[in-house]
């Protein structure tokens, strides 16, 4: 019996501190798990204040174009993905919309919980926010002058080695003007309109998995100095464990997408 697509649930974006990610979480079904689950609340989350805290990433989708203005977006038709069961060249710079063939693994190598997926990755635009959608954050103070954007992900599932509803989905990096990286966010409670959708899922047990083709959006949230601005975004695999960290040829050469 297959098990439909958990609701897109809003996540939160919390803000780590300079060079620091920032990230979203509500109750819902988490990137990685096998079951629903709801996310730890803090106390502040709880009384349903937003609040500061240093995590790692976050993704979520969504976003009312009419009311927060697109950065960057481009209209040009999605390319054609590359053949099936061959990964994107590293260095690859495409437009927004088009899409790159990417992978992400989980448990040992060479053990039967080992297993692969790739995906169809495709960043479709980045959205500026306001400066007043980090006020809601309860140490709001550290982030003067500070922007959020909204860099937004399509991910189809193209093909799966085994059971799997644990494997991590692509990683996603944003540029400022300069090229340097720009600072990811992390916030519990809500931030503006951006939301995440999960991969279809099938079967119980250890045949509960997510379903090959189906797709999700992701967002996910950076910042820049006002001024400034998010203005492309890449993928460097950090999401594929390698035998050994120098084996991935994405860290220093990744897929980027730009206008």
């Amino acid at each position: 019996m297959t098990t439909p697509a958990s609701n897109s649930h809003k996540r939160s974006l919390t803000a780590l501190g300079a060079g620091a990610a920032v990230l979203i979480a509500l109750t819902g079904c988490l990137p990685g798990s096998a079951e629903p689950q709801a996310a730890p609340e803090s106390s502040a989350a709880q009384s349903g204040r937003p609040t500061a805290s240093a995590s790692a990433t976050s993704q979520v989708r969504g976003g009312d174009e009419a009311t927060t203005p697109a950065a960057h977006q481009s209209s040009a038709a999605p390319a054609a993905p590359a053949a099936a069961g061959k990964l994107t060249a590293p260095g690859t710079a495409l437009k927004f919309g088009q899409a790159a063939n990417t992978h992400s693994n989980t448990g040992e190598r060479d053990t039967p919980k080992y297993k692969e997926a790739t995906h169809e990755t495709s960043v479709t635009k980045i959205v500026a926010g306001n400066e007043a959608d980090l006020a809601k954050l309860e140490d709001a103070a550290k982030f003067a002058g500070q922007v959020p954007y909204y860099v937004y992900t399509d991910i189809k599932l193209s093909s799966l080695s085994g059971p799997s509803a644990g494997m991590g989905d692509p990683r996603i990096n944003a540029q400022l003007k300069d090229g340097t990286d720009a600072q990811k966010l992390i916030v519990f409670g809500t931030m503006g309109d951006c939301e995440s959708s999960n991969f279809e899922t099938t079967g119980k047990d250890d045949a509960f998995t997510f379903v090959v083709g189906s797709t999700k959006t992701m967002c996910t949230v950076f910042l820049a100095p006002k001024g400034d601005a998010v203005t492309t975004a890449s993928y460097d695999d950090s999401n594929y464990n390698y035998v050994k960290y120098g084996d991935n040829p994405y860290r220093d050469n990744p897929i980027s997408w730009g206008n």
